[in-house]
């Protein structure tokens, strides 16, 4: 998904929005520059809950001439189907529903946040996908260390001995920092097995020893850490992927500003560290 030459699409994830309801995050984001906008499952029940329509909400994006791209987070598809949570199942039927109502490109897909790796993880990811596909969805299966699919191998094989056309990797950055991924394995991906990129920053030493704290509440604006995005970017274009660049910051400092005033911050650092990117390669 690419608006320009060379330029992938620009989106903000939902987490780094999530002190506001949909109605502000659409025409604060749009104001900022991106081109896209994720949204949570949960979210969207929420507004269905209060009224909401998918007229409403296809009404909301047209106005703004904005798209829905990402869809956040569904969990339990690597149970066994007889086994599987209740709360997977509901994030899965509103992520589809909510395609459903207003288009969206892909699903964003998370392993078990307990527990070891599920027997059944391949099979499950090949049905999610083919349950996605009749949505019009890309499946993108995130590896992070506070799950189940904890690392770049571990989701690849997933991935590759799911062999579902719609399948592929989210790669952010935090967990690749975090999990210490060699640059060269994510050079060595094919553009095909990349749905999308996540963009975001922090400290080179984590400020706490629970991951899933420090992830969903420390992190910073692109360049405004220490994490090496110009060698993660470098690889990842390598691959010649045109996936679009997702910024999901996750923090409790820009939880306390006002929506406009972040949708502003986060493009104008993320856009700044692309061209850096792009400055470097070209140098």
């Amino acid at each position: 998904m690419t608006v320009g030459p060379g330029r992938p699409a620009l989106i903000v994830a939902n987490g780094s929005l999530r002190t506001a309801d949909l109605p502000q995050r659409v025409p604060a984001a749009r104001a900022a520059g991106f081109d896209g906008i994720g949204v949570h499952v949960r979210d969207y029940a929420r507004l269905r809950a209060d009224g909401w329509t998918g007229a409403g909400l296809r009404s909301l994006l047209r106005d703004s001439g904005f798209d829905l791209v990402e869809i956040e987070t569904v969990l339990g598809w690597d149970d066994p189907p007889e086994r599987r949570d209740p709360d997977g199942r509901n994030r899965e039927q509103w992520a589809f529903a909510l395609a459903d109502a207003v288009g969206a490109r892909h699903v964003v897909a998370v392993g078990a946040l307990s527990g070891a790796l599920r027997e059944t993880a391949t099979e499950g990811f090949a049905g999610l996908c083919d349950r996605a596909a009749e949505h019009g969805l890309l499946v993108a299966l995130e590896p992070q260390a506070c799950s189940t699919v904890a690392d770049l191998d571990t989701a690849l094989t997933i991935v590759r001995d799911a062999g579902r056309p719609n399948g592929g990797l989210n790669l952010d950055v935090w967990h690749r920092t975090r999990g210490g991924w060699p640059l060269a394995d994510l050079r060595a991906l094919a553009a095909d097995e990349i749905v999308v990129v996540q963009l975001d920053d922090g400290p080179a030493v984590p400020v706490t020893a629970d991951y899933l704290e420090e992830c969903t509440h420390h992190r910073t604006a692109p360049g405004a850490g220490e994490f090496d995005l110009l060698g993660f970017l470098a690889a990842v274009r390598a691959t010649g992927t045109r996936a679009p660049v997702s910024v999901e910051v996750l923090s409790d400092e820009f939880d306390r500003l006002p929506v406009e005033q972040v949708a502003e911050r986060l493009a104008t650092a993320t856009r700044a560290v692309l061209s850096a990117s792009r400055g470097a390669e070209a140098g």
